[in-house]
């Protein structure tokens, strides 16, 4: 066994290592944080999210590209993703909707970035845009991309191609700078030289991006409704988590399972490991209560949006997790969804709702509805293509 695995077994040197990792995630977000602010308050920069289509307009027409609005199902796009089982959990399904889609894949015919290094990624990035173009135009690069992963030159010359190129940051409070190597940053904004919009899922960070000059738009994650929906089936689970096993997540479930309640756990490090993409529809529609954890890392009271809060809801089960202030802005807490704040209380939540079936599907229902209204992939994508100046709506004129 490795001695790192040695050392995880043995709680105070975990328990503490955990603490100084919680520790150095945080105070690297707030320094950031405050830097940020300060540069904005001290330049006058207010971030309008109405301002940003003017600004990709501006933008592009900097370097002479004019858009043209297009019906759904006509758009050229090349994709860049990272994980092929999340990709494909819908997402991919719905930017499919909207015209032909690119699947970048490395020069081994693996699936997404993590396939090759940095600068071979780049290469490939440039050779399949090249291709693509060989058919007609490319109208865009979309992609989950960090400096580490891809060159922001690469991506510049795809712009060269007269392709726009936007990047989907879906942890950017903690891994929108991570580390600083040969003069660049590796996180998402070591891209910035190379992008027309930048798609966030912290809206904090919209205005860091704003003080770096790149129209952003908050962007959270969202849903299929086809892949995910209530199931016919009985529930069968009285508690489901999907996800990996790090941080407080082993500590809520252990603290659920010692009051006699099962919780049924898929992801790295939990013993049934990763489920499968087509078995988690069925996991979450049958079961009772979806349980989230929005934490980062080792932090218990620092959070990031997730897949899981538009999945669970979407699959009509109810969904508890950590109360995230940013979920206030997308569900009504309580009649939605429902929060909690520390392990007593998700404890004491799933005590209750088991016990309050009626309650529990009422709120089910509820987020289900707002889910489908709202946090679909097919309008995340329409924003997106609305604001770049691509995307024309059935109830539109050219």
């Amino acid at each position: 066994m490795h001695y790192r695995e040695v050392l995880k077994n043995i709680k105070p040197i975990y328990t503490l290592n955990a603490r100084l990792k919680a520790a150095k995630t945080i105070n690297a977000y707030n320094a950031l944080r405050k830097h940020y602010h300060a540069q904005a308050q001290r330049d006058r920069i207010v971030y309008r999210e109405e301002d940003v289509p003017g600004l990709v307009k501006a933008r592009l027409g900097e370097r002479g590209l004019h858009t043209v609005r297009v019906p759904r199902g006509m758009l050229r796009i090349l994709y860049v993703g990272a994980d092929e089982d999340q990709d494909t959990s819908g997402f991919l399904q719905s930017l499919e909707t909207f015209g032909k889609v690119y699947r970048f894949k490395g020069k081994n015919g693996q699936y997404g970035t993590h396939s090759g290094d940095k600068e071979e990624n780049g290469q490939r990035l440039i050779e399949l845009a090249d291709q693509a173009q060989r058919d007609g135009p490319l109208h865009v690069v979309l992609g989950q991309m960090w400096g580490f992963s891809m060159p922001w030159q690469a991506l510049d010359e795809v712009r060269s191609m007269r392709t726009i190129t936007a990047n989907i940051g879906m942890d950017d409070c903690h891994a929108f700078r991570l580390g600083f190597v040969d003069g660049e940053w590796t996180g998402t904004c070591g891209l910035i030289p190379g992008l027309d919009l930048a798609l966030t899922a912290a809206p904090e960070v919209c205005l860091w991006y704003e003080v770096e000059k790149l129209p952003a738009l908050f962007w959270p994650e969202a849903s299929n409704k086809g892949f995910f929906h209530p199931m016919k089936a009985p529930k069968t689970y009285d508690v489901c988590f999907v996800g990996g096993n790090y941080g407080i997540r082993a500590k809520i479930v252990q603290a659920i399972e010692r009051q006699g309640i099962h919780v049924e756990c898929y992801g790295n490090g939990w013993p049934k490991g990763r489920i499968s993409t087509r078995a988690l529809p069925d996991l979450f529609g049958r079961s009772k209560i979806v349980l989230g954890v929005g934490s980062i890392g080792h932090c218990t009271d620092f959070y990031a949006l997730k897949m899981r809060d538009f999945d669970g809801p979407m699959s009509g089960s109810f969904y508890l997790t950590h109360h995230n202030p940013d979920l206030e802005a997308l569900y009504e807490i309580g009649k939605e969804i429902e929060t909690y704040h520390d392990v007593d209380e998700c404890v004491q939540k799933v005590h209750y709702y088991l016990d309050h079936p009626d309650e529990r599907e009422l709120i089910a229902k509820a987020g289900r509805l707002r889910a489908e209204r709202e946090h679909t992939w097919e309008k995340r994508f329409e924003q997106v293509f609305r604001v770049l100046g691509l995307y024309r709506g059935e109830d539109e004129n050219d």
